[in-house]
């Protein structure tokens, strides 16, 4: 056994760590293998195996975590969001934002070896992004996107309207380029490039030990030399949120993401000298319960509106998020101000009242049948989330039945069958509402759908394109007000509250979180003195 698989632990190992035990572990390091070139091994934390390793078809976190050393995009999102070149050099824009041209990087390789072209953007677009992404295939469909390659280092989209947020979608987590010459002609779900993943990034994928490790190594012919400077990153699979707490402070991991992160344990975690964290740098996100309107028990709005009114949001920040989040407030949180149609707030709406919300189910003609919720077993959050949500449910006759899931089985359960009654997810913005928030209430039949809810209204989906195509915020804040008044009242889904990000690292590990995405921009990543 290498020093490197003793690293390896599965899922039952970390399970049952003790803090002695990650102590310990942690003399592990100096035997992981140091690549030529980098110096230095970082280990963060995931909580479970993704289920791809190619960002084109998934928005899974943990892919996205991984994926964006591996891969790149056109450009990437600074802590501004204002987006800096990466696989584009330079790019123009028509004043109607109808057409945008981008140069694109020359001189760079796949990982192996074979040569980036636009040819490779134009496949991508195509071929995976706009057929298969969650949030992006949409997007290309309603703008009519077509792409135009007028020689290998140059790209052109030309849309059927201006779209807002082009730019702001173009990262790795909605738009990452991949090899045409590895997915072409392939079912690209089940390509082999999907589970070992080829990109043009500053870290090849080396190995996937499945319930242990993902590990990734140092791209020696990357394009920004003499980046990476890091020989090698770990991403430790650690089911328990305890542990990942531990596991910073026993110096056995080195960052743990705050998707990952047990709220009750930052406080301890903000004051430890040896740590370091970034707080409220962050893309806007909403945590939410979403209902399946077509379930006997939801199909009324009357009933899930009764749910608002017993659901206490507030509580949910103070003892789920430890004060480090915001009581959700509408259908599109509070995180893009200048959406936020004050006069249909939930407060003003469905203020905390479990007597009336009762006196509505009973109105609804709720017949007591029991509440299936559904939701990753994996995040304790949502695990107290349920226990809480589940409280209050109860104190309205509601009887709730928890159903924490595999991450992979909880996808399958819900975006694919829709077996649940209430599922408890979070949505990143990714930057822009039409981005990351159009998904949860667009009608779509595809095999990407986000919107399990089963929700379905004209209107909405007509005001949804209209506001992801306006040209600026002045025309578009009036739609996502209207939008609000309609989805406030058939509440498919509940915002409980828009979450406050905080990433925490060891010292020894610099510079980190040049990206407002924590899991972007890690060619610059380094060992503290090496």
């Amino acid at each position: 056994m290498t020093q490197f698989d003793k690293l390896a632990l599965g899922r039952r190992a970390l399970g049952r760590w003790t803090l002695g035990a990650m102590a310990a572990g942690a003399a592990l390091r100096p035997g992981l293998s140091y690549a030529e070139g980098g110096s230095g091994t970082v280990v963060a934390a995931i909580d479970n195996d993704p289920p791809t390793l190619n960002p084109g078809i998934s928005t899974d976190y943990a892919t996205g975590e991984i994926a964006a050393k591996v891969y790149e995009s056109l450009v990437w999102l600074d802590v501004d969001a204002t987006p800096q070149p990466s696989l584009a050099t330079s790019w123009e824009a028509t004043p109607d934002g109808k057409t945008y041209s981008f140069k694109l990087r020359q001189g760079v390789s796949w990982h192996d070896g074979k040569p980036f072209s636009a040819a490779d953007v134009k496949f991508t677009f195509e071929e995976v992004l706009g057929k298969l992404h969650p949030r992006m295939a949409a997007v290309l469909k309603s703008l009519g996107a077509m792409i135009e390659t007028p020689d290998d280092h140059s790209v052109v989209f030309r849309l059927e309207r201006g779209y807002a947020p082009f730019l702001v979608q173009m990262t790795v987590f909605d738009a990452p380029i991949l090899p045409k010459h590895l997915f072409e002609g392939t079912n690209i779900p089940a390509a082999p490039a999907s589970q070992a993943p080829v990109g043009t990034g500053p870290f090849k994928f080396s190995e996937w030990n499945r319930g242990a490790n993902i590990r990734l190594t140092r791209n020696e012919n990357y394009w920004d030399k003499p980046k990476p400077y890091l020989a090698e990153v770990v991403f430790q699979i650690v089911p328990q949120g305890a542990n990942r707490s531990a596991g910073l402070q026993t110096g056995e991991l080195d960052v743990v993401s705050d998707f990952y992160m047990p709220k009750p344990d930052l406080p301890r975690l903000m004051r430890d000298p040896s740590l370091q964290n970034r707080q409220g740098v962050n893309i806007p996100a909403i945590w939410f319960a979403m209902f399946n309107t077509k379930s006997p028990v939801f199909a009324k709005k009357e009933v899930r509106q009764a749910v608002a009114m017993a659901v206490d949001r507030p509580r949910l920040v103070q003892q789920v998020m430890r004060g480090i989040a915001r009581p959700g407030i509408g259908a599109f949180g509070d995180g893009f101000k200048w959406l936020v149609n004050e006069d249909v707030t939930y407060d003003k709406k469905y203020p905390l009242d479990p007597a009336k919300a009762k006196a509505l189910l009973q109105q609804a003609g709720y017949d007591g049948s029991p509440v299936r919720m559904v939701f990753d077993a994996a995040r304790p959050q949502l695990r107290s989330e349920a226990q809480i949500i589940r409280e209050n449910l109860r104190a309205i006759g509601m009887d709730v039945q928890l159903e924490p899931l595999e991450r992979s089985v909880m996808l399958d359960r819900v975006f694919t069958k829709r077996e649940f009654d209430i599922t408890l997810q979070s949505f990143f913005s990714a930057g822009d509402p039409a981005i990351g928030y159009t998904r949860l209430y667009v009608t779509t039949t595809s095999g990407t759908n986000n919107n399990a809810s089963g929700y379905s209204n004209p209107k909405v989906d007509e005001l949804l394109a209209e506001a992801a195509t306006a040209p600026d915020r002045e025309r578009r804040a009036p739609l996502y007000k209207e939008l609000q008044v309609i989805l406030n009242e058939d509440l498919p889904s509940l915002v409980l509250f828009d979450e406050e990000t905080v990433n925490v690292a060891t010292k020894r590990v610099t510079g980190l979180w040049t990206s407002i995405d924590a899991r972007d921009r890690w060619a610059g990543v380094r060992i503290q003195g090496n």
